[in-house]
């Protein structure tokens, strides 16, 4: 009995620093950009939209969901497709960084197929490509291995959109936010998350509003500091 009341008091401090951490976001936006749009509501939607539909469903994809146990390989493949599905079928994932999974990652990809979503080629250079982004998520995003539990947070503070209207009236919008993972796997002395940081990177990029829905065009990642305000 003490053992599982120990688990449950390790999901729930996940589950509910991931809740804090969305409504802050959200909050983040309003006071943030209401003085400078005053009354642009659309922008302000837009604004929402990008929140949820890009960087809370991100961060969703890449946290693991069960912390005690691990999630099933099951899991983890919906998770990808989960990543994947906020991404243009053509978008591109620049990973800058001195390792071996530095490089291009283009196009989407498929989880349960080789051809769309093969192994990293290794080629670091800047004209090469190492994968889709299929690849990345299955093969490289330390979130989603399946031997890693970790969670990924992200500063409010740090995260911002400009939604704007292209030429032919269609929605666009720089993207930017970090994502600071940390290994939330149960210490056995206490049996409360460990809370290890184990990385810290951020996404920068572009996104274009398509049928109705914000999804990522290209996007570069490389590592970051602490994030002081």
């Amino acid at each position: 009995m003490k053992s599982t009341f120990k688990k449950m008091t390790a999901l729930t401090s996940v589950l509910l620093a991931g809740t804090l951490l969305t409504a802050t976001a959200v909050a983040h936006i309003g006071a943030v950009h209401s003085g400078d749009w005053r009354d642009d509501h659309d922008q302000l939607a837009q604004a929402a939209e990008l929140e949820q539909q890009i960087h809370a469903t991100f961060h969703a994809a890449v946290s693991v969901h069960d912390p005690i146990n691990g999630d099933s390989q099951e899991v983890i493949t919906q998770r990808i497709r989960q990543a994947l599905s906020i991404w243009t079928k053509d978008a591109e994932l620049t990973v800058v960084n001195t390792t071996t999974t530095a490089g291009n990652y283009i196009g989407n990809g498929d989880p349960d197929d080789p051809e769309s979503c093969p192994l990293p080629s290794l080629d670091t250079s800047a004209t090469g490509q190492q994968g889709t982004l299929c690849t990345f998520f299955k093969y490289v995003s330390g979130g989603l291995q399946p031997a890693n539990k970790f969670v990924s947070l992200s500063p409010a503070y740090k995260t911002k959109y400009v939604p704007v209207k292209d030429d032919d009236g269609q929605w666009k919008s720089s993207v930017y936010f970090e994502c600071h993972y940390f290994d939330v796997s149960l210490n056995p002395a206490t049996g409360q998350p460990f809370w290890t940081a184990k990385s810290h990177v951020d996404l920068a990029g572009e996104a274009k509003k398509i049928d109705g829905r914000w999804l990522l065009t290209h996007v570069a990642s490389s590592a970051v500091p602490v994030p002081v305000p």
